[in-house]
């Protein structure tokens, strides 16, 4: 037995404790497929800063009066407003994550000075609930060309809390150079991040949450109640982690439970794709692309085992998904159609692990 196949007995062999239920086949025409095709397509935009003009000519090159006092008291170094904050990467300012997932913020910088500007260095500050801003220890800003970056330890909400939200901000330290009154700290405009505890859910949240809180232990789960899903029944949501439509699920009552609970299986899939790969925008269009290489197009090559066709939206992205959760949960009703052939299925069984295929 190869050590592909070993991998995908042994992982299912784990979840069907989870997931005691008949195995069901799909219907051929892929009817119900393609939860959350809207992933790898639906990007959020992107907000770029203005760009600075260049230094003022001094008061002698120009032929006319000094620059005022409060030209002088402006900072060394200041962050543009809050529109120009990123979590993760992404241009949202808000975002719902379970408890335990780490963040990344970015605010974009400017300088008034020159142009080599005279850079500080740079912490992350926190508030827990509107509480008191402290620093994050140990977290130290990046500054890069338009923006500084700051990777954001893991929040864990203490037990018996079911969520807390935290916000935070870049804040600079006082520069030891340039114009006196011109050396002061500044602090960004906060993100605000909602860190929900999984073992406070209930109703559907918890339902949902059940057959993946061993792989995915840090996940939230949102039900959709405002059309974030669009028309799939689950996306994985860069802002809102997993997101369920708990509602239009109800009203399939010819699917079994089986398969509506793997649907959290394949979204929990697609978010080991992306932390496994960094976490952020940045490194998403590497795993996309790794994606391609690995994860193909093909059938089922035993005559006896039809395989299910491939839905118009079909992708590696996806097709990856798939793989992961059949190794969990073998039914097949969603599928985006293909055949997991032993390399697909071994590499896939590595995102259970915490790594990258």
């Amino acid at each position: 037995m190869t050590s592909g196949r070993r991998l995908t007995a042994a992982l299912a062999a784990t979840a069907l404790s989870l997931l005691a239920a008949p195995a069901v086949a799909g219907p051929a025409d892929g009817r119900g497929a393609a939860p959350d095709a809207l992933l790898s397509t639906q990007y959020v935009s992107e907000v770029v800063p203005p760009v600075l003009t260049a230094p003022e000519r001094s008061a002698s090159a120009r032929g006319d009066r000094a620059p005022s006092a409060r030209a002088y008291r402006r900072p060394l170094f200041a962050f543009w407003g809050a529109k120009y904050n990123r979590i993760d990467g992404f241009a949202f300012t808000t975002a719902t994550r379970g408890s335990g997932t780490g963040i990344q913020v970015e605010a974009a910088w400017k300088t008034y000075r020159g142009v080599r500007p005279i850079l500080p260095k740079v912490f992350v500050q926190a508030r827990v609930d509107g509480g008191k801003w402290t620093k994050v220890a140990g977290t130290k800003g990046s500054i890069g060309k338009q923006y500084v970056a700051a990777r954001v330890p893991a929040h864990v909400v203490p037990t018996g809390v079911a969520a807390q939200t935290v916000d935070y901000r870049l804040t600079t330290k006082k520069p030891k150079k340039g114009p006196r009154r011109a050396r002061r700290s500044v602090s960004s405009k906060p993100v605000s991040v909602r860190f929900e505890n999984p073992a406070a859910y209930t109703g559907d949240a918890a339902r949902f949450y059940a057959p993946i809180a061993g792989l995915c232990p840090n996940a939230s789960v949102t039900i959709d109640t405002t059309g974030l899903t669009g028309d799939r029944t689950g996306v994985f949501n860069w802002q809102h982690g997993i997101v369920i439509d708990a509602a239009t699920l109800a009203t399939l009552t010819a699917e079994p439970e089986v398969s509506k609970l793997g649907i959290a299986i394949h979204e929990c899939a697609h978010m080991k794709q992306f932390y496994n790969w960094g976490g952020t925008r940045q490194t998403w269009d590497q795993l996309v692309a790794r994606s391609a290489e690995v994860f193909v197009p093909d059938v089922n090559p035993d005559p006896a085992v039809p395989t299910i066709p491939m839905a118009p939206d079909w992708a590696p992205l996806e097709h990856a998904a798939d793989c992961a959760k059949e190794l969990i949960s073998p039914e097949r009703y969603r599928t985006y159609g293909g055949y997991c052939n032993p390399t697909e299925s071994a590499a896939a069984g590595l995102l259970w692990q915490n790594q990258r295929y």
